[in-house]
């Protein structure tokens, strides 16, 4: 089992954001519990989450790291160059979005929550111009963040999420008795600087000056453009899901949304803890052994990578299925959480759990591809894995119930690395010096 430089560093502080999260989920269930106005909240970071991931976090985080990488071969300035004009796009880009986000927020209520009364539809409105400003720092972030990667410098790439979640509960904390669930969105807008804030301090330290640029004309940033535009068009394929789960949750009563979210969010724990971290923490490596032409030393990463990740979320997967109950209740139960929001929730995560492995597999299949400067294939794999995704949904709803949602995720998981696992080998073969 191949660990990558940085794994351990990664895997730890995504168990504090996580377990930070937990906190944060616990507040939430016994201060608001399964009710219209968490819904509304969890629902309001559809939008902005998508937009984010489709101009932004999707563009990066394919296509950064390896034109970064050999740019930097050559020459250090003009690499330096690269990153401060992608930085500034990057902000520009969604300060552009989110004034439109905030605009035409009244528009949206229809296509993200149909099935919520008059009431939530408002209080919807509300937090979505609120936390539409969000992404304009998380740009930021996630830009530096990319560039601090490949600097290996993971610490405070990884403590940055804690912060995010630390924000989260204070504000839930000082201001949710007073304002509500508009504490709450402040909190997450301060969770959003401090997201920031870490990251520059950081990036600052390394000696880079993050100023702003706009140098487009260059043969890099070319590259760059034309190696993200596949990934940007197939990005929003996982917001895009959850935006279609959201919708269908809506339409199995109040509450339905939230339990979907805690669910979610207790699967994604081992996800980010293994195979989120592994995959970014070999990205590096895997664009450095292609850029030097060195296809053994990329097949040993990806290889080993992938025994790691599987060796780990197997069992993982296995506990949360077993302890799905038990988790729930400890972690969620009490106060407005009721006995029967905790059984639908632990009923929900149980069928989650089948995705754990399949969905950690996956961020490393296309940041292999992504290191051979290809992300055309990852693209097309998302775009299979969302069909059958909404398909098995479709076909599952009328006999599972609002179980039909985690069982058509790992559907659409399954489908993408089979196809991605079989494209790989020929893709690996093609380096060579």
């Amino acid at each position: 089992m191949y660990l990558p430089q940085g794994a351990f560093i990664l895997s730890t502080l995504t168990f504090l954001s996580y377990l930070l999260g937990l906190i944060r989920d616990r507040m939430f269930a016994r201060t608001f519990g399964a009710a219209g106005t968490l819904d509304a909240y969890n629902a309001a970071f559809i939008l902005p989450e998508l937009i984010l991931d489709v101009l932004v976090a999707g563009a990066l985080g394919a296509a950064f790291i390896p034109i970064f990488t050999g740019v930097e071969e050559k020459d250090k300035k003009e690499a330096a160059l690269f990153a401060r004009t992608v930085i500034t796009l990057a902000v520009l880009t969604m300060f552009i979005a989110s004034i439109l986000i905030i605009v035409f927020a009244p528009y949206t209520v229809n296509i993200i929550v149909p099935g919520f009364d008059a009431t939530h539809k408002t209080l919807f409105i509300k937090l979505l111009r609120l936390l539409a400003l969000a992404p304009i720092i998380f740009s930021a972030s996630i830009a530096i963040g990319e560039l601090l990667v490949v600097k290996r410098r993971f610490l405070a790439y990884g403590l940055a999420p804690v912060l995010y979640n630390f924000g989260i509960i204070a504000g839930t904390f000082f201001l949710g008795g007073t304002f509500g669930i508009f504490g709450v969105a402040i909190g997450t807008l301060f969770g959003a600087l401090l997201h920031l804030a870490i990251r520059l301090i950081d990036i600052l330290m390394s000696g880079f000056i993050p100023v702003p640029a706009l140098k487009v004309k260059t043969k890099e940033f070319l590259s760059f453009f034309w190696l993200m535009l596949p990934k940007m068009a197939g990005h929003p394929v996982e917001p895009l899901t959850f935006l279609f789960f959201t919708a269908a949750a809506s339409n199995f009563g109040q509450g339905s949304v939230t339990t979907i979210n805690f669910a979610r969010n207790f699967q994604s724990v081992p996800v980010a803890l293994i195979g989120i971290a592994f995959a970014i923490a070999s990205f590096p490596g895997l664009a450095r052994a292609f850029a030097e032409k060195d296809r053994w030393l990329f097949a040993k990463i990806f290889k080993g990578t992938a025994l790691g990740i599987l060796a780990l979320t197997i069992p993982a997967a296995i506990i949360i299925y077993l302890f799905n109950t038990l988790i729930i209740k400890t972690f969620l139960g009490g106060g407005a959480f009721d006995e029967k929001a905790v059984l639908d929730t632990a009923m929900i995560l149980g069928f989650f759990a089948l995705s754990v492995p399949l969905e950690s597999l996956s961020h490393l299949l296309a940041r292999a591809f992504y290191a051979t400067k290809n992300t055309a294939w990852p693209v097309g794999a998302s775009f299979l894995a969302l069909i059958i995704t909404v398909l098995t949904a479709n076909y599952l709803s009328p006999q599972m119930g609002i179980a039909s949602i985690p069982l058509a995720f790992a559907a659409g998981n399954a489908a993408k690395i089979g196809l991605l696992g079989m494209l790989l080998p020929a893709r690996i073969r093609k380096i060579t010096k």
